[in-house]
């Protein structure tokens, strides 16, 4: 069959007839040519459906690819701002950074710029040490009154302030003195009233009297008058009369005088006295910590026996030598209140360095605690006294503590710049240093960038006159910002906050 079909091709001329009323009598070989048609009719179908979508995607591809770059330039305009103004660029792989100023920006800050110095090298006096209390910064609170310690509000480390209640105790000397402030009020109670009889009732027997006789001789001394101008007496009489008059009315005026009254004068004092025994008693109770209002009279409604036992000063309680139902003696001491935002260093010299060593002799403390980093400080006392054991003096510097690093009885490193050593070193001005972290930083300026600053990490040793010794980080030559430095810190720690955010 294959055969007669090649042969009857319809591309062979005059063949096709043959052809058509062969495949007419053929219908399964037509139905293969059908299928076949119909096939790739569905493939065009399905192609055409597959352009439609990718065209689809392009566009919408290309939509959002513009409406990305209108939104980029209308906000970067503002990141440009940003960037000039108070900025920094990120880290490299290498750990640089820097800072960028904007001219207004640079203007406002008032940098400075100071090169790195070089001077003679000093020796440095390398001592043992002990870390102490500055006791200039302790005080102890000690109760004025035996008794019981009812209760402890506080902890060893609590922080306090200066006022507030660290225990209560109950004294019986204080019960004691209540009573007697009471009867001290009450005896003024008593003076007070009695006070007020006497000024109410101004002795009015002898005043009465007094009036009476001064009434009689000015009635008899106008009759005198009468009678003289009648002349039915000598003039004589006149005289007798004026001055019995002027007698009884010195003694009417005497009577009648309050102040000159002894009995008032009596009451007046035992007010007084009073007074002034109830005021000494509130003063010697407010001394043992017992305050007493002024004007409150005395009340049974409460233990009078209770004293608080005050914090002296602001601090941390660093010592508590009393628990609550404990019998404690006045004078005794039961909590220790330190400041330790410094400490005193005690390092131990031997006597024959201890001339080298003077009042403000820069001093740098190392510790393990520390780890690389040092705290400086300056000679505060020399002891006149030597230790006859080992030899050798206390020197005592105090240095600032506020991370509380340095903690009472750790043994430390002191550093003493002495001076006399050979060679010189690297010195860089105090102000210029600052601190990102734990990492030491100097702001180095770029001289083909204005307002552009390289951030420096330095390694340091000891200071004096203002001055820094630069272990590794700058050369001789560099320069460095002093005044405005902390501005500059300030500009990288606002970049750095910013690219945290970011993230």
């Amino acid at each position: 069959m294959s055969d007669q079909f090649k042969s009857k091709n319809p591309n062979d001329g005059d063949h096709g007839t043959e052809f058509t009323e062969k495949s007419e009598m053929l219908p399964e070989e037509r139905s293969v040519y059908e299928v076949a048609t119909e096939r790739q009719s569905r493939f065009g179908q399905l192609g055409n459906r597959n352009i439609v979508i990718v065209a689809l995607v392009i566009i919408f591809a290309l939509v959002a690819v513009v409406a990305l770059l209108l939104w980029s330039r209308s906000s970067s305009p503002q990141a440009a701002v940003t960037v000039n103004t108070e900025t920094t660029t990120p880290e490299d792989e290498h750990g640089s950074q820097e800072v960028n100023l904007s001219p207004e920006v640079l203007a406002a800050a008032g940098i400075e710029i100071e090169g790195v110095i070089e001077r003679p090298a000093a020796s440095l006096l390398k001592v043992t040490g002990t870390v102490e209390v500055n006791q200039q910064q302790s005080q102890q609170a000690t109760p004025l009154v035996s008794g019981r310690v009812e209760r402890v509000y506080v902890a060893t480390g609590d922080v306090v302030r200066r006022g507030a209640v660290l225990a209560t105790i109950s004294s019986p000397q204080i019960a004691e003195m209540h009573g007697k402030l009471h009867e001290a009020e009450t005896q003024l109670g008593l003076a007070e009233r009695n006070l007020q009889r006497v000024l109410r009732s101004e002795n009015r027997v002898a005043v009465l009297q007094a009036k009476a006789k001064l009434d009689q001789a000015e009635a008899t001394l106008r009759r005198t008058r009468r009678l003289i101008e009648l002349g039915a007496i000598a003039g004589k009489d006149l005289i007798t009369a004026e001055t019995e008059q002027r007698t009884a009315k010195a003694e009417y005026d005497f009577q009648s005088n309050i102040s000159l009254n002894k009995e008032l004068q009596e009451a007046q004092a035992a007010v007084e006295t009073a007074r002034v025994d109830v005021g000494h008693i509130r003063d010697e109770m407010r001394s043992l910590g017992a305050p007493i209002p002024e004007g409150e009279r005395h009340r049974h409604d409460r233990d009078t026996s209770l004293v608080a036992l005050r914090a002296p000063v602001s601090g941390k309680v660093t010592e508590r030598l009393v628990n609550a139902g404990a019998g404690v003696e006045a004078a005794k001491p039961l909590f220790t209140i330190s400041n330790p935002s410094t400490v005193w260093v005690i390092a131990n010299v031997l006597e024959g360095q201890i001339g080298k060593i003077r009042i403000g002799t820069p001093a740098e403390v190392r510790s393990g605690a520390l780890g690389a980093n040092a705290i400086f400080g300056s000679v505060s006392y020399i002891n006149p006294q030597l230790n006859e054991e080992t030899r050798t003096a206390q020197v005592r510097i105090e240095v600032a503590n506020r991370s509380e690093v340095l903690k009472p009885g750790m043994f430390v490193e002191v550093g003493f710049q002495a001076g006399g050593a050979a060679g010189d070193e690297l010195m860089v001005s105090f102000t210029a240093v600052q601190r990102i972290g734990d990492r030491p930083v100097v702001f180095v300026p770029r001289e083909e960038e204005p307002g552009s600053f390289e951030v420096r990490d330095v390694e340091l040793g000891g200071e004096g006159d203002g001055y820094v010794k630069v272990l590794s980080g700058l050369k001789l030559g560099d320069k460095v910002v002093t005044k405005g430095s902390f501005t500059l810190k300030t500009q990288l720690m606002k970049g750095a906050l910013g690219e945290h955010d970011d993230h």
